[in-house]
């Protein structure tokens, strides 16, 4: 059986690694089955906190991982980020109850109240320097308590058919790192990946000053 809220499905783990910044030390707040930490490349240190104890009993991977069964507010309150080096919080908690259009519940559900609290504690961490991204379906009171962050929204299918999903991030988007991630769909990522392939043939057939020149290039225009 899927997990509800599950970003498995092909177009919503590409469009949220795609977005993510460079970091040293990975935070999943809400593991799940782990997804997007299964499928995202690999940090020096990575952390996944699941309230759900029959859900995280069930959580497989063959990467290194320090898993925590507890409260993910709580957790990210009392973390030291001063020790952690770049730290990036990925936040993926169950959906407000008014996006909602099925009516399977969570285990351990989230209240109106305790994404207010998540809310207010992403902003108390930006205040620290801590790069977040959360995520879930368009809500009002996400872009009105997040207001100046970056937002990007994609389309996913569900067993309810297609719905649309929004990301809000506390950082520029000339912070993303993963180019193999990029583009909005299936056919976008190829499309760039093929470009990307040939870009690279033809730098390869240059002479070395000719590589020189289009890098330094390159470097004037980023």
């Amino acid at each position: 059986m899927s997990y509800l809220g599950s970003k498995a499905a092909s177009g919503a783990y590409q469009a949220i690694i795609a977005n993510m910044p460079a970091h040293d030390t990975y935070i999943e707040a809400f593991l799940g089955t782990g997804a997007i930490f299964n499928k995202k490349p690999q940090s020096i240190t990575s952390i996944g906190i699941e309230l759900d104890k029959v859900t995280l009993d069930g959580f497989s991977t063959n990467h290194a991982i320090q898993t925590h069964n507890t409260d993910a507010l709580s957790f990210l309150e009392n973390f030291d980020f001063s020790m952690a080096g770049r730290t990036f919080v990925y936040a993926d908690p169950p959906y407000l109850p008014e996006t909602r259009t099925s009516n399977k519940k969570y285990r351990k559900d989230f209240t109106v109240d305790d994404h207010i609290s998540l809310l207010e504690l992403a902003k108390k961490l930006t205040e620290k320097g801590v790069q977040i991204m959360l995520s879930g379906y368009p809500s009002k009171l996400y872009d009105e308590t997040l207001k100046g962050w970056r937002t990007y929204e994609f389309q996913v299918m569900t067993r309810g058919g297609a719905r649309t999903e929004k990301l809000w991030m506390n950082y520029e988007s000339n912070s993303v790192h993963w180019a193999s991630f990029a583009g909005v769909n299936f056919t976008d990522r190829q499309r760039i990946k093929r470009k990307a392939q040939r870009w690279a043939k033809n730098y390869k057939a240059l002479d070395t000053n000719e590589r020189l020149a289009v890098l330094a290039a390159l470097m004037e225009v980023e």
